[in-house]
């Protein structure tokens, strides 16, 4: 239950930190260096999400037992789906290849060094529990 609440929270947390952003475009007229917003100049926000993408993949394998059937292998799986997701995102041309290795490459930082510790210390067994 506890496991199913923390991806839970991962999940929405990941969900409103992508898409509850909003793009402040008021300075941009007077700016002489934006002539007007295009998707090509805010193109980036597609690699923050496909890092967060590949996060919740993560996720979501470990949801469905992959991690304990395969091990240490399991980064594997994360990196197969990095780079189908990366597919993606390149045929649809919403991102370029060199932004997306940098993105994986974060994603992946970002979970060793604050989901994994966090999950750790959501998943201790309390004192007194048998």
């Amino acid at each position: 239950m506890k496991k199913r609440l923390f991806l839970l929270f991962t999940f929405l947390t990941a969900f409103a930190l992508v898409f509850a952003q909003t793009v402040d475009t008021t300075g941009l007229v007077t700016n002489p260096v934006f002539d007007e917003p295009s998707i090509s100049k805010m193109v980036s926000a597609y690699d923050a999400i496909y890092g967060a993408l590949v996060i919740i993949w993560g996720y979501v394998g470990k949801a469905f037992g992959l991690k304990t059937k395969l091990g240490k292998n399991y980064i594997f799986v994360v990196l197969a789906g990095g780079i189908v997701m990366g597919g993606v995102f390149l045929q649809a041309g919403l991102s370029q290849g060199f932004g997306l290795v940098f993105s994986f490459l974060n994603a992946i930082g970002i979970y060793d060094l604050i989901f994994k510790p966090a999950e750790r210390v959501f998943s201790r067994p309390r004192a007194g529990s048998a």
